[in-house]
């Protein structure tokens, strides 16, 4: 008579909930770094760009791309490509307006041979592949202290500057919702103005003066704030009456203090 078989024993796959746990904490991870990461839409159209043209065998430009491409079109046929620089950043395309050259000195009035290129500028982005791109236009200064009467400092000179070309755009056609005029000053210097015991250095001051257009595809959210009505606070407030009971639930500290009336009392800011 055979022996009997041997009984097999059940598979331990106890390891299942240890692999499925990891997994998970993996994914959370990969979660996390792209929740708090920036995005580098450059980077990643030039990667996109990449995958397609391996699986579908055909080029394809990316809208940055493109758009750098034209805009180098321009900033070779219209100017030797020192007055006005191209660049790209982490969003999309940089154009660097050489301010000595496109303003008059101490002033924000463009000068007439800049007009065409701004106009150009202006009709390249108006192109119906392009018009889901934005603009920050950016005023740069150098350190020099500047205080007349149209420009008390150089955050209002870098400001004008800006809104000047914003103006010319507008006038040629783009729409003032897709522009934002920003000023800088000379917080944000490409080299140093001075050396370290205070000379100045001309030729690193010029090229601070600069107005910058970024063109991103990100786009401009605002939420507006939400106001406590300060109506409301003085009405609470009686000061012929200061042992009255508080109204609202309110408690004495809030209603019987000195800081309540000064508050009702400030104007409004301007607008």
């Amino acid at each position: 008579m055979a022996p009997p078989a041997p009984k097999e024993e059940p598979e331990d796959e106890s390891w299942l909930a240890t692999y499925a746990d990891a997994i998970t904490l993996l994914m959370a991870f990969f979660v996390l770094l792209v929740a708090v990461s920036k995005v580098d839409l450059a980077l990643y159209e030039e990667v996109a760009e990449g995958i397609n043209e391996q699986v579908n065998k055909k080029e394809r430009k990316a809208p940055t791309q493109e758009l750098k491409d034209d805009a180098a079109e321009i900033v070779q046929e219209m100017t030797d490509g020192k007055v006005l620089k191209l660049g790209v950043d982490d969003s999309g395309i940089v154009l660097e307006f050489d301010s000595s050259t496109f303003f008059k000195p101490g002033t924000a009035q463009v000068i007439d041979a800049a007009y065409p290129i701004i106009a150009s500028l202006a009709e390249l982005v108006n192109s119906p592949q392009y018009e889901k791109f934005n603009m920050d236009i950016e005023g740069h200064t150098d350190d020099d202290p500047i205080s007349t009467l149209q420009f008390p400092s150089n955050w209002v000179l870098g400001a004008s500057r800006s809104a000047s070309v914003l103006q010319i755009m507008n006038e040629n056609g783009v729409k003032v919702d897709r522009m934002r005029v920003l000023s800088y000053a000379a917080t944000r210097p490409k080299a140093p103005n001075r050396m370290e015991d205070g000379t100045p250095i001309p030729e690193n001051k010029a090229m601070n003066r600069r107005v910058v257009l970024r063109i991103h595809q990100k786009p401009f959210e605002y939420s507006p704030p939400k106001y406590v009505p300060v109506t409301s606070i003085a009405r609470d407030y009686d000061p012929n009456q200061s042992n009255a009971a508080p109204a609202d639930g309110a408690t004495p500290e809030t209603t019987t203090g000195e800081t309540t009336p000064t508050a009702a009392s400030e104007p409004a800011p301007a607008q």
